[in-house]
């Protein structure tokens, strides 16, 4: 039983409007920027956003959003580095530059980061100071998590965008080396192309995430199909199909669901499909053999075998489709082939001690 987030940290961003409705932007695996309006899908292909700095306020093809005044230059921050991540067109005024951040680690640190008299980025943690001057910064969009002089911690799932877009806008300020993601890089395939040749290989902008916890270790509520993980503080829904799976997806949910590993790879050869995997570049990967019954993960185990790429670095397409963990691979006409994007890990180019080792 695995439990993951179906929609990354890199991929989506929340929002009230001063109306309460709940916005939320997010990049599809075809790399669409999409806008739902209180769940339910507003945009399936957002082409450009304008913002009109004077009144927070956002302008799409659909209407306009006014941005709460709490929190609006954060928010405006990460749909701006959302949009340049979806590669659309921003129209109007830039957002205006952070001051400070706020955030709450996913080990319940409260830190806080602003820029002093001395054009210093200074750090705080729980209330203390903790680094007079930030020097460096490497930021992971795979796992939110970010390092700097003092050590390593991680951004909440669904505030992540948001809170990296305004620790990037101090970095800029103030000059700080940023190395890692960077979250105003285009990192999806550009809307309406679908490019035969595209180097992708160090693109770190993963589509899911594997939570180390097992359904059975998370915490149990009302619901019988919910349960709530302390790790990275949300429920977790658990699903019977994969109709469920995209459901609870689509409202960035994270999902349990059954996977089937324990599929014999020895099965009859009238019982095995033989799969042609190519690399988007055209390079082609050894022919994989793969019981019939075998699911989208299993093609993934067998591709490491056979290969050596690691199953979690793997993304595999076919016809310019993303294919989901949890399908039968006997679903889908894989007589033209399958396409292998790998999603490789950032390497931090030096070693830090402090907070977390």
């Amino acid at each position: 039983l695995f439990v993951i987030s179906l929609v990354c940290a890199s991929a989506a961003m929340d929002l009230l409007d001063v109306d309460g409705d709940c916005i939320q932007f997010l990049i599809d695996p075809k790399g669409r920027l999409r806008e739902y309006v209180n769940g339910k899908l507003e945009m399936e292909n957002v082409r450009w956003l304008r913002y009109d700095a004077s009144r927070a306020m956002l302008t799409d093809e659909k209407g306009e959003i006014t941005l709460q005044e709490k929190d609006r230059v954060e928010k405006a921050l990460g749909v701006h580095c959302l949009a340049m991540r979806a590669g659309i067109q921003w129209l109007g005024d830039p957002p205006a530059p952070a001051r400070t951040l706020l955030v709450e680690d996913t080990d319940g640190d409260r830190l806080e980061f602003l820029v002093n008299e001395d054009m210093k980025l200074q750090e705080f943690n729980n209330g203390e100071l903790e680094l007079e001057a930030v020097n460096s910064i490497c930021f992971k969009f795979a796992d939110g998590s970010i390092t700097d002089d003092t050590g390593v911690f991680k951004f909440p799932p669904r505030e992540c965008m948001q809170k990296v877009a305004a620790l990037y806008s101090l970095a800029l300020q103030v000059g700080i080396h940023w190395t890692g993601d960077n979250p105003q890089q285009v990192s999806a395939v550009a809307v309406g192309s679908e490019p035969k040749v595209l180097d992708i290989e160090n693109c770190a902008g993963d589509w899911e995430f594997q939570c180390p916890q097992l359904w059975d270790a998370l915490k149990p509520t009302d619901d019988p199909k919910k349960r709530y993980c302390e790790t990275c503080r949300e429920n977790v829904y658990f699903c019977d199909s994969i109709e469920e799976v995209q459901s609870h997806a689509s409202q960035r949910r994270c999902v349990a669901f059954v996977s089937d590993t324990d599929v014999t790879m020895e099965a009859e050869a009238e019982d095995t499909i033989t799969l042609r995997v190519a690399l988007l570049s055209g390079q082609e990967l050894p022919e994989v053999c793969v019981p019939a019954a075998a699911t989208v993960r299993d093609v993934k185990q067998a591709i490491t075998k056979v290969a050596g790429h690691p199953a979690e670095e793997q993304r595999l397409l076919l016809e310019g489709e993303e294919l989901w963990d949890i399908q039968p691979i006997s679903s889908f006409d894989v007589k033209v082939g399958l396409q292998l994007v790998r999603v490789l890990k950032p390497v931090v180019e030096r070693p830090f001690e402090g907070r977390k080792v």
